[in-house]
């Protein structure tokens, strides 16, 4: 899965992970359980799922029937999940005498007679279900939507399959897979595996069949049903590739997104010496999909990943990351799968693995370090400011929240490390080891070890219990001094990370240290393993330059300020793009004009983007009259649609006229979505200096998938305006503005909300409730963002009655939201602000008094109209 947030997708190409952490030092709420596999006396080893399917009713009526292998003698009972299943009949189709209850959630079947070991039988399931509250997405025209396309697709990471399919909802189990999907005739009907047949019926319907040889969990079970546009794109040594999306896209988009995907899968079959594992692979893009998802042979993408032409300079990259990502989840997570989610590394951390390593084959060394890089950073930063916890680990509420920065890139990283210490050969020798000795079978984080032991010799226990089974990361504080007299230079490393109480400790790690003299580098390999340590090296002059892991071979957070002088020769000279990156954040970080100007000196002559990308940032942090100067230069020449919207990005929270007025300037010449979108949120972000009139229009403006109008919408909200109150109200209203940018608004009013005053922010807040009953699922969501980022403590009530209809996984996210507003200090109200809210106490009062006493003449009114008669001895209703 690529769970990446689609919002920070877009900004900045950089967030992963589906799940956010409860709170400062927390991963998981209190009170989270051990989870574990489940028992499998009774297997179920194939699938048969008969489904007929109503679109516009939002619904599915089921016959499903399992196979089960029994792998244990005295096994007579078994334990399926079914939410909300509508008029469940079970029976044994042989004949054997069985018991079963359902209590809304799961199914218990107990069997008189238990069979033989090795004995399968068959049992029958017939429901229907209908609205599920997860499971499948269904979308057709509504007055809400009256554009809205006509479809129905599956979306089950991590545990929602159960609410549609009555099976065991977990990846250990895996069985074979045929459907016959019964739709109307004119609908494209998808799902894993072969097609292997379709039959037309009288009524204007038609079945479809689909048959997957391979296990598959439920998780990846997967069907589509819809109005779709289609690109075929060949086939790749048999296996056939086919592209999807509603008619809201062409197939131009289709190729512009997929095209690369044929290129791809050569290299990776190639790199991991195995044959694509499934007979197919289509990919299919939907509204509101969220991400993209490994389901076999078919992948399911949200369709703002589709591109442009405009788009496709700047989120290409990005695209072509998330296409290999899903195609290597053939092998990591599909063809071999974890046995439970506290293994969900070996997928989700493999998968973003194989993203850097593509990069470096494909577009080289300087893509996979910026890659590599990235992930480190995005790792750190939530390791640094939410929590850290081990990567393996079984305590958790849902094991959505599994899927967070640290499975993603934090894993991925801590393979590159493991890497390191293997060497290339023996590393991929092992994974491709792995990959054989595996495939079709669930796996543990202790299998994937044994291999690499056996293939290298090495033992790896200590290894894997520091960098997986335990939280933390190496955090080095670097000093550098050279003694001219005695001409050694001396490295000093301290490992700052150590927390008992965390139970962080010190980390056992070889580090590769590098000097540069008279332009030859030179580099030794040193051992850490304790909180200090000092290196010193012969060196026949004070080097130009120094440096820590310089081909970024292990994962840490690094502190080391040679100074100014190194620093700019690292800036210039340096081979690689992470050394030129950090040369730039330390010349930003210490703020002086000579410092900085050695960056706006650079710039222009700076090979790699995202070199540039990186300093923009680091300036941007340091915000000195010096570093403000330099990004305003950068704003008004920077012509890289990869570098633009990153750079613009990074001065969002820069108030400054000059620069105000060059990001105007560039608007007024013609930007590329994401760079406009990020070029309006910096201009709303100017305050009382914000051109509201220009961000209103640009917001009601139509942009390819609502891309530059939520960029517009979220200017609205940094200005902190009180007439931006009412634009975003209104943008979060059915029919007022782009139906994409509605979830955008309602993020954008909490936002807003947190700085007004108390009367608008109830405005606010009571639309953003209103909204937690909205008819589109990314609206409910966005408001409980929005009442998130408002700190809106008295909804708190509306909150918990919606994370009451919402499934276990979205719940914990609503939970956590509660959390938060639980701890949020209530604001204190001055002498001033309490006399003026009594006073508007009394009055609420006094108004709903008369309004009483109106409402009790009115009663009397209408008491005398109801007697027998007027005093004329008429009836006042008539004669």
């Amino acid at each position: 899965m690529s769970g990446r947030s689609l919002l920070d997708a877009l900004l900045d190409g950089r967030a992963r992970g589906g799940a956010e952490g409860s709170a400062e030092g927390e991963f998981s709420l209190p009170g989270a359980e051990a989870h574990y596999p489940p028992d499998l006396g009774i297997e179920p080893v194939h699938l048969d799922i008969a489904a007929r399917v109503d679109i516009e009713a939002q619904a599915v009526q089921l016959v499903v029937t399992h196979t089960l292998c029994w792998r244990r003698d005295d096994a007579r009972r078994l334990r399926l999940d079914g939410v909300e299943l509508i008029g469940l009949e079970l029976r044994d189709l042989e004949g054997h005498e069985l018991r079963w209850r359902y209590d809304g959630a799961s199914i218990e079947v107990l069997w008189a007679e238990p069979a033989a070991r090795g004995e399968t039988r068959r049992i029958e399931l017939r429901y229907r279900v209908e609205r599920p509250a997860s499971g499948i997405l269904f979308s057709s025209p509504s007055p809400q939507r009256p554009m809205a396309p006509r479809f129905a697709a599956t979306d089950h990471e991590t545990e929602r399959a159960r609410h549609w399919l009555a099976t065991v909802d977990l990846p250990a189990v895996r069985p074979t897979l045929a459907f016959h999907l019964r739709a109307p005739a004119e609908l494209t009907v998808l799902a894993n595996g072969v097609r292997s047949g379709e039959e037309r019926h009288d009524d204007g319907t038609k079945t479809v069949h689909w048959r997957l040889e391979q296990p598959c969990p439920s998780y990846l079970t997967s069907f589509v049903v819809g109005e779709l546009v289609r690109l075929d794109d060949g086939a790749v040594d048999g296996v056939e590739l086919a592209y999807f999306c509603t008619p809201e896209h062409d197939v131009g988009h289709l190729s512009r997104s997929f095209g690369g995907t044929a290129d791809m899968m050569r290299w990776i079959t190639a790199k991991l010496g195995s044959a694509f594992p499934f007979p197919k692979y289509y990919q299919v893009a939907l509204p509101d999909i969220g991400g993209a998802m490994e389901n076999i042979s078919l992948v399911s993408w949200d369709d703002q990943f589709l591109l442009d032409e405009t788009l496709a300079g700047e989120l290409g990259r990005l695209v072509d990351q998330i296409n290999i990502h899903e195609m290597a989840h053939s092998w990591f997570g599909d063809l071999v799968v974890c046995r439970d989610y506290a293994h969900a590394w070996l997928k989700e951390s493999w998968a973003t693995y194989i993203e850097s390593c593509w990069f470096e084959e494909v577009h080289g060394r300087d893509e996979q370090l910026y890659e590599l890089w990235l992930s480190a950073e995005t790792y750190l930063r939530e390791a640094d400011t939410r929590y850290q916890r081990p990567l393996v680990t079984r305590r958790f509420h849902s094991s959505f929240e599994m899927y967070d920065y640290h499975l993603y890139p934090g894993g991925a990283m801590r393979l590159h490390t493991l890497r390191g210490v293997l060497g290339d050969e023996l590393f991929w020798q092992g994974v491709r080891s792995y990959l054989s000795e595996y495939a079709g079978s669930v796996v543990e984080t202790d299998d994937f070890r044994r291999v690499l032991e056996r293939v290298s010799g090495r033992s790896l226990v200590e290894f894997f219990e520091q960098w997986f089974y335990s939280p933390g990361y190496p955090a080095l504080e670097v000093e550098f001094d050279y003694d001219q007299s005695a001409a050694r230079g001396t490295f000093t490393v301290r490992q700052t990370q150590v927390d008992a109480k965390a139970g962080i400790g010190c980390f056992r790690l070889e580090l590769a240290l590098a000097w540069t003299i008279d332009g030859e580098t030179q580099q030794r390999r040193v051992e850490l393993d304790g909180e200090r340590h000092s290196f010193g090296f012969a060196m026949d002059q004070d080097p130009e330059m120094v440096r820590v892991d310089p081909d970024f071979e292990v994962l840490h957070k690094l502190s080391f300020d040679p100074g100014r002088d190194k620093l700019s020769t690292q800036l210039a000279e340096a081979p690689d793009v992470v050394g030129r990156i950090l040369a730039g954040r330390e010349l930003a970080k210490q703020g002086r004009p000579q410092a900085v100007a050695k960056i706006g000196e650079r710039w222009p002559l700076e090979p790699f983007w995202g070199v540039r990308v990186a300093w923009a940032q680091a300036l941007a942090n340091s915000a000195t009259p010096a570093a403000v100067a330099v990004l305003r230069r950068a704003v008004a020449e920077e012509q890289d649609h990869r570098v633009l919207a990153g750079l613009l990005r990074a001065c969002v929270d820069l108030r400054d006229p000059q620069l105000s007025a060059a990001v105007q300037r560039r608007l007024a010449a013609g930007l590329p979505p994401l760079a406009t979108a990020a070029a309006w949120e910096l201009l709303g972000s100017q305050r009382e200096a914000a051109p509201l009139a220009e961000l209103e229009a640009a917001a009601g403006r139509p942009g390819y998938n609502g891309v530059a109008p939520s960029g517009a919408l979220r200017g609205l909200a940094a200005s902190r305006q009180l007439r931006a109150l009412d634009l975003l109200l209104a943008a979060t209203q059915p029919g007022e503005g782009p139906a994409r940018t509605r979830p955008s608004a309602a993020r954008a009013l909490g936002e807003l909300a947190r700085g007004l005053d108390k009367r608008p922010r109830e405005r606010a807040v009571e639309r953003l409730t209103d909204l937690l009953r909205d008819p589109i699922a990314s609206v409910r969501l966005a408001a409980v963002a929005g009442l998130e980022a408002a700190g809106a403590s008295e909804a708190q009530g509306a909150l918990e009655r919606f994370r009451r209809q919402l499934t276990q996984q979205e719940a914990v996210r609503v939970d956590r939201v509660l959390a938060k507003l639980r701890r949020r200090p209530q604001p204190r109200l001055s002498a001033a602000e309490k006399e003026l809210e009594e006073l508007r106490d009394k009055l609420r009062k006094l108004e709903a008094r008369l309004d009483k006493l109106d409402g009790k003449g009115d009663r009397d009114r209408e008491s005398d109209c109801d007697g027998d008669g007027d005093e004329n001895g008429q009836d006042s209703r008539g004669p």
